[in-house]
């Protein structure tokens, strides 16, 4: 591979790792949605370890933990005005203490997400905590870059154009993160496009590598949620079913036992653990007072939250980190524009496999919402979901008749513009409210200032300034973004 190849491709790798490390360290341990669990899980998912992890009672679901990891510790959760000072005022990240915390001993999550963090442990518990979020950040770009080289021309511009047009802001918050929701969004993120490119592969090296991301992001997947597992399975169907003839299937192609494989350990691990979402049971905390008909047509009418949820419209972290509708509009702007420059090109297996997977986005969490009495903003949150929309928009920018997708330059510029603003924005805040706090609804105006330097109450040390690191935050992103929409932008060629 040239030079001039290989460059733009290492500038926006590199580029794109950087603002997702920014993203790491824009939010203290802790600050992910119910890390008070995923914390002392990951300490604890080896067993009993002198100093990192004492069982309490064998399998009830309770253990001891490093006392930063307590759910003490997470002093800001739902409270927007605290800032993440109030960790340093409560205890000392170097205290070697044991104290109580909820673990994963009784498998309510698949444990591969937390055994592999916990190899990442060492000495001091804050290190080990972000040495974590930089990891996954890396795994993200590692396993987008190679399956965006050796994927075939067509997918490859699906892909990249799925992670520009998804991943402001839930997806970058949650990736560099403690939260195995990371390994959700990273592996089934990746899954469809290497497994498609897997199938359409001709030589050695395309099929051995493309199989083995396939194996690679299916498996973290399934490693992560108990959710991933049925989704894995409904997108290994529809990944054949976009690729395969029919000749094809009844000859029984070699190729195809790979995704079968691979679907058999998403089914044992649907089957064996316990469901998180409540397939069956839905998620306590509902009203049940509430009729049949309330629930179905209040959550019918707001179900586009959880898709716009995705993309700034909901709150990061508990819920306490509101997006700017600076962020909310133009994240949803590029969604959109990204969706309907997709359906320029259609055929029949692309429009029911769209269809299909955007039944399941809507069926899924209505059933979940209406077995436990609840209404939108209750219990199912729109990053359970996430994986499926990146999958969704990944076959509307998919080309299945060799007829290329293109942009004009004045939809790639305001398609650049939209998600660059959108991002510089989602950091600015979410630094901001762990920086100092702020007022509900960042309401407030003496800590809403656009300088972050101002009145600074939490930061790191061996970090420049906040608004430096937000500023090379927001410029690495725009570099990344321009190298993909730039490369979107030019004719496909049908080679790899």
């Amino acid at each position: 591979m040239r030079l001039r190849k290989i460059l733009p491709i290492a500038l926006a790798a590199i580029s794109a790792f950087i603002a997702l490390s920014v993203w790491a360290f824009a939010s203290p341990p802790g600050s992910a949605p119910d890390d008070d669990f995923h914390l002392p899980a990951i300490w604890c998912s080896h067993g009993a370890v002198e100093g990192i992890c004492d069982p309490e009672v064998a399998g009830d679901g309770y253990g001891k933990t490093p006392t930063p990891l307590s759910p003490s510790a997470i002093c800001f959760a739902f409270n927007s005005e605290n800032s993440a000072a109030c960790q340093a005022k409560q205890f000392d990240w170097n205290n070697k203490e044991l104290a109580g915390s909820r673990t994963n001993e009784v498998g309510r999550f698949p444990n591969g997400f937390y055994w592999t963090m916990n190899l990442l442990i060492g000495d001091n518990t804050l290190q080990s905590a972000m040495l974590m979020r930089v990891f996954n950040s890396f795994l993200a770009i590692l396993l987008l870059t190679i399956t965006a080289i050796y994927a075939t021309p067509f997918i490859r511009f699906a892909l990249l154009g799925t992670w520009v047009s998804v991943v402001t802001p839930l997806a970058l918050f949650t990736i560099p993160s403690t939260n195995p929701s990371s390994w959700s969004i990273i592996g089934l993120g990746i899954y469809w496009a290497a497994l498609l490119s897997f199938l359409q592969s001709k030589e050695k090296k395309y099929l051995i590598i493309n199989g083995a991301l396939t194996f690679t992001t299916g498996v973290m997947a399934v490693n992560s949620r108990s959710e991933a597992s049925p989704y894995l399975i409904l997108v290994t169907l529809i990944i054949i079913f976009i690729h395969a003839p029919i000749k094809s299937l009844i000859k029984l192609d070699f190729k195809y036992s790979l995704p079968i494989f691979v679907g058999l350990i998403a089914l044992y691990e649907f089957l064996t653990t316990p469901s998180t979402l409540g397939w069956s049971s839905g998620l306590q905390g509902g009203d049940p007072n509430r009729t049949k008909g309330e629930l179905w047509f209040r959550n019918i009418s707001q179900w586009p939250r959880l898709i716009d949820g995705s993309v700034g419209g909901w709150p990061l972290g508990w819920f306490d980190t509101p997006m700017p509708p600076m962020t909310s509009f133009f994240s949803f702007l590029t969604l959109i524009g990204f969706f309907f420059i997709g359906l320029r090109v259609t055929t029949w297996q692309k429009n029911i496999s769209l269809i299909l997977i955007m039944g399941a986005i809507f069926y899924l969490p209505l059933r979940i919402l209406y077995l436990g009495f609840n209404f939108i903003g209750e219990g199912v949150q729109p990053r359970y979901f996430l994986p499926l929309l990146m999958v969704f928009m990944g076959i509307a920018l998919l080309t299945l008749n060799n007829e290329p997708i293109t942009f004009t330059f004045s939809q790639a510029f305001v398609l650049f513009g939209s998600v660059v603003v959108a991002h510089a924005f989602a950091l600015h805040y979410t630094m901001r409210r762990y920086i100092t706090g702020v007022s509900s609804g960042f309401t407030g105006t003496d800590k809403t200032d656009w300088n972050l330097n101002k009145d600074v109450e939490w930061w790191w040390s061996f970090l420049p300034n906040p608004l430096t690191t937000w500023a090379l935050g927001s410029l690495a992103f725009a570099i990344a973004v321009f190298f993909v929409i730039n490369y979107l932008r030019k004719p496909i060629r049908l080679s790899n």
